[in-house]
C-alpha cells in the first residue's frame, strides 16, 4: 500500500480516536445549569473546565478534519490524474 495512502488512514484514525475521546469526556459533563451552588463553586468550577477541555477538543477536531478531507480529496485527485494520463509502452 503506498505511503500517501496510509498516511490518509493514520488521519482517519486519529479522528476516530479524538471523537471516542470527547465521547468519553462528554459523558462527564453535567447537563444542568448551576445557579445557586455550594459556597465553595466546585459543580460550576467543574462546568465550566469541562466546557473548555470539549472547546479544546472540537477545535482539533475540526482542524484535523478539514486536514484529512483536504489531504484525501488531494489524493484521489491526483491518483485520478495520473490514471488519466497513463500511456503504456508497447
Amino acid at each position: 500500500m503506498p505511503a500517501p495512502v496510509i498516511l490518509l488512514i493514520a488521519l482517519t484514525v486519529i479522528m476516530a480516536v479524538i471523537g471516542v475521546y470527547r465521547w468519553i469526556v462528554s459523558h462527564r459533563e453535567d447537563e444542568y445549569i448551576h445557579i445557586d451552588d455550594d459556597p465553595s463553586g466546585e459543580m460550576i468550577k467543574n462546568q465550566r473546565e469541562t466546557a473548555r477541555e470539549l472547546q479544546k477538543i472540537d477545535r482539533i477536531g475540526i482542524i484535523l478534519t478539514v486536514v484529512t478531507a483536504v489531504y484525501g480529496v488531494v489524493l484521489v485527485v491526483l491518483y485520478l490524474y495520473q490514471g488519466l494520463n497513463y500511456r503504456p509502452t508497447a
